[in-house]
C-alpha cells in the first residue's frame, strides 16, 4: 500500500524515511485513516526498538509519513545473504522485541500483527528497530462476540491461528507466536511449514494434526533449550501458550545461560501442539 524513500531534512539536519501511500488508496477516506492512525501509534509509543514517526503530511495529492531513517538492513535481507542466523543472535534478537513489545502492550494496548523478518531491522549500532504498524491493533477488552473479518490480516508464513480464526479479539500472544515462527525461520533457514502455498500455511498453523519440524532437523547444533523456547512460544492454543513477554525475554536469559527451560504450571498447562522429538 507505500513505498519508502529515503529523504534529506534540512529542518532536522539528518536523513529520514518518508513512507507515501500509494496512488491507488489516497482518495479513499478510510485508508488515509488508516495510515494516519500508522502514524500516530508510532508517534505515541516512543520506545527505542521500534521506529519512530516525526509527522504526517498531505503533499499535494499524496499522503506522507515522516519518520526515523534506520541506516541498516532487515532481517529478511540479512537471511538472504547468510541462509540462516546463530542462535545466540536469534535470543539476542527476541529479547530485543520482547523488550519494544512488552512496552507497547503494558503500556498502550499495542499488538503489532505483521512480525516477520522484513519488518525486523538492525542499524548500523547493532540495534534491533521493528518497523511497519500499519496493520496494529490496539486491544480494547472487548467481551462477547465480535465482527469476523471478511479477510485474513497478516502473513502467512508467520501469522498467529487466532489471527486466521477472526473470532477473538487479539492480544500480545499473538505477537508471541509471529516472532516465535520468526526465529523458527532466521534460525533454522526454512519457515515454519516449509513447502506450502499459502492457504495451506494457514491451514496448518491452525491444525493439530500439522506440525512443524524439530528445529533441530535443519540445524543439529541448536540447544534443547532454544528449541523449548520456541516450541512454548509456538503453542497453537494461545490458552496454553506463554501470555507475557516478560516470560519470553526470562526465557531467553536461562537458555543463555544454558539452562533446560522448564515450564511453570502460571505458564503453560498444556502440552505444546508443535512436538520436538530428539533427532
Amino acid at each position: 500500500m507505500s513505498s519508502v524513500w529515503k529523504a534529506w531534512d534540512p529542518s532536522r539536519n539528518k536523513h529520514i524515511a518518508v513512507k507515501i501511500l500509494a496512488e491507488q488508496y489516497a482518495t479513499n477516506g478510510r485508508d488515509i485513516e488508516s495510515f494516519r492512525e500508522e502514524e500516530r501509534v508510532m508517534e505515541e509509543l516512543d520506545i527505542p526498538w521500534i521506529v519512530k514517526a516525526y509527522a504526517f503530511e498531505q503533499f499535494g495529492n499524496s499522503w506522507r509519513i515522516l519518520m526515523e531513517y534506520v541506516d541498516g538492513y532487515t532481517f529478511a535481507d540479512l537471511l538472504k545473504r547468510k541462509q540462516h542466523i546463530s542462535e545466540s543472535d536469534s535470543l539476542l534478537l527476541c529479547e530485543s522485541v520482547a523488550a519494544a513489545l512488552d512496552l507497547a502492550w503494558n503500556d498502550h494496548g499495542v499488538v503489532h500483527c505483521d512480525i516477520k523478518p522484513e519488518n525486523i531491522m538492525i542499524n548500523s549500532d547493532g540495534v534491533v528497530k521493528l518497523t511497519d504498524l500499519g496493520i496494529f491493533h490496539r486491544y480494547e477488552h472487548r467481551e462477547g462476540e465480535i465482527e469476523v473479518p471478511e479477510h485474513v490480516t497478516g502473513t502467512p508464513a508467520y501469522i498467529s491461528p487466532e489471527q486466521i480464526y477472526g473470532d477473538v479479539e487479539p492480544d500480545c500472544r499473538a505477537d508471541i507466536y509471529s516472532l516465535a515462527a520468526t526465529i523458527y525461520h532466521l534460525s533454522t533457514g526454512r519457515p515454519l511449514f516449509n513447502g506450502l502455498d499459502n492457504d495451506a500455511t494457514m491451514r496448518a498453523h491452525c491444525s493439530n494434526t500439522s506440525q512443524a519440524r524439530d528445529p533441530r532437523a535443519y540445524r543439529p547444533a541448536l540447544s534443547e533449550g532454544f528449541c523449548q523456547l520456541l516450541e512454548a512460544m509456538l503453542v497453537k492454543d494461545r490458552n496454553s501458550r506463554i501470555s507475557s513477554w516478560k516470560d519470553v525475554y526470562e526465557m531467553c536469559l536461562e537458555v543463555e545461560k544454558g539452562l533446560r527451560f522448564k515450564p511453570r504450571e502460571d505458564i503453560i498447562e498444556k502440552p505444546s501442539s508443535i512436538l520436538l522429538k530428539s533427532i
